[in-house]
């Protein structure tokens, strides 16, 4: 019987012959995954989120899945920050309802996904004023005046100036998820997610 010549090497390598082959690899990409449901509700329940997204690299994934009614808006202010701050590659994707402030964080993105049958509605600010009727009247006009701003910063090129002056009377909007895939190639915005899945399976391969 012939004596293996490397084994004394093998042994002070610590390599032993159970271990020869296994070959560990670490992924290059790894994805995260939110569920933004029913109700957005105080930016305290979303630490973790707004966390994740600033400390993401560049070859972390998170995709926002999206069923919501809408909610706290100020919180949604603060998670599309965080989007537009992300080092991460983000994906905002409707599954099922998408609507009121709920709409302003899925256009944060860059990368979007719309399942079938999924529903959007655009509206005006909902709130109540309490106090003097002076004070009452300055939060009224103050909100006004910075919820008209907010609209048309980020629907601009998304919805069109009717549409985005019938929001700001009080009136409605809703789309399908096919009409807001439509707009959103219109954009040249829709086929981001695929170029990025393409450009990060190059990087893996690299």
């Amino acid at each position: 019987m012939n004596a293996d010549p490397f084994g004394p090497l093998d042994e002070m390598l610590g390599m032993g012959q159970k271990n020869k082959n296994i070959f560990s690899g670490k992924s290059l990409v790894q994805q995260h995954d939110l569920y933004l449901s029913g109700e957005i509700k105080s930016s305290d329940q979303y630490t973790d989120w707004f966390e994740l997204l600033r400390s993401a690299s560049k070859s972390d994934i998170i995709k926002i899945h999206i069923n919501c009614y809408g909610g706290d808006l100020f919180t949604a202010i603060q998670l599309m920050r965080c989007i537009t701050e992300s080092n991460g590659n983000i994906i905002t994707s409707v599954e099922g309802a998408c609507m009121s402030a709920a709409t302003m964080i899925f256009l944060a993105s860059e990368s979007f996904e719309v399942s079938d049958h999924s529903a959007f509605m655009f509206h005006n600010y909902s709130g109540i004023s309490i106090g003097k009727g002076g004070e009452m009247y300055e939060q009224i006009s103050f909100e006004k005046k910075w919820f008209n701003k907010l609209v048309n910063n980020i629907y601009k090129d998304f919805l069109t100036s009717e549409e985005i002056k019938d929001i700001e009377q009080g009136k409605d909007l809703w789309l399908d998820g096919d009409e807001v895939v439509l707009r959103l190639k219109k954009m040249g915005k829709f086929e981001v997610k695929q170029q990025l899945e393409l450009d990060l399976d190059e990087e893996n391969e690299e």
